[in-house]
């Protein structure tokens, strides 16, 4: 039998660390991604992401570490390739879905989270306290990255702020 995986996408604020912690509740092994971003406040190394130095992660670029890598803004996140063949959930973007292999393909679900607009507004001002400017990239950039974005199998569009719990 084959390794399956759970990944999940979507814009900014949609719910996937909160869908993510779910699996994890239920016994499911969660990805935990690297990034070249600085931790958000409430997060934890090793638990939420590796965060670790541009120069490093493109270190491990060079030596192959990373089963998936994308640059989102201004910063890399990546799948470790022992982190692929371990865990069962993961949060990508759709340039990390686009380098899925395609023997790998048959067994991942991606799961599509498109959260109204509104509830991801409140949730960008309320839970992240981001500026408008901040908010205004994140919007441009996921309306680029998302733009005829097809390719998951199932699409949650209706998670609302009282099933997220704010």
């Amino acid at each position: 039998m084959s390794h399956k995986r759970v990944i999940l996408c979507g814009p900014s604020a949609t719910g996937k660390n909160f869908i993510r912690e779910a699996f994890q509740k239920k016994g499911y092994l969660i990805d935990v991604s690297y990034t070249t971003r600085s931790p958000r406040e409430n997060e934890k190394e090793g638990t939420d992401y590796r965060f670790i130095s541009e120069k490093r992660f493109i270190e491990r670029i060079n030596d192959s570490f990373f089963y998936e890598y994308v640059k989102y803004g201004d910063n890399y996140y990546g799948t470790g390739n022992w982190e692929w063949n371990k865990a069962n959930v993961f949060i990508m973007e759709t340039d990390g879905i686009n380098k899925i292999k395609p023997e790998d393909r048959n067994d991942c679900l991606i799961i599509y989270i498109n959260t109204p607009f509104d509830v991801r507004l409140r949730r960008m001002r309320k839970l992240r306290k981001w500026d408008e400017d901040e908010i205004l990239k994140r919007i441009k950039t996921d309306f680029e990255k998302f733009k005829g974005f097809k390719d998951y199998d199932i699409e949650i569009s209706s998670m609302t702020d009282n099933e997220y719990k704010m």
